[in-house]
């Protein structure tokens, strides 16, 4: 017998900019606690080495693992969306694979990038649908 989760989504509709940036830097909050305690009790192949460790390696693999994982996984989100109540779908509505969440991930600097440079040239900072989430063919919805 199998038996499998389906979330029940009610009055959906696409999460806006500002939610998506909170959940993000609390997502960020999250690595960054998580890399500092293993930071903490490991030894460091170089102290002097800022940005060029062996260990930074092991950081991008964590946080690809996570936002990949969880977006992917029958939550739809990670602990960040999670809490404010967002997820990630394809935009047929169903739970996105790991290789589109692996797609929306190494994409996401580049639309982090456009964001910057479009907020610098001054123009309307009207977003639904990031370049991340174009690539990966998902969305990101809010539930009420």
């Amino acid at each position: 017998m199998q038996v499998s989760f389906q979330k029940t989504r009610t009055h959906e509709h696409v999460a806006d900019f500002g939610p998506r940036v909170v959940a993000f830097c609390l997502d960020l909050l999250f690595m960054l606690t998580v890399i500092g305690v293993i930071e903490y009790y490991t030894i460091s192949s170089d102290e002097e080495a800022l940005l060029l460790k062996t260990e930074r390696l092991l950081h991008f693999l964590l946080g690809w693992l996570y936002f990949a994982g969880m977006e992917s996984s029958p939550w739809q989100a990670t602990l960040g969306k999670n809490l404010l109540q967002l997820c990630v779908v394809s935009t047929k509505g169903e739970r996105i694979s790991f290789r589109c969440a692996t797609i929306r991930y190494f994409a996401k600097p580049i639309s982090v990038f456009a964001f910057i440079m479009r907020a610098l040239a001054s123009s309307p900072l009207t977003y639904t649908q990031f370049f991340h989430d174009k690539v990966a063919d998902t969305k990101v919805l809010t539930q009420q």
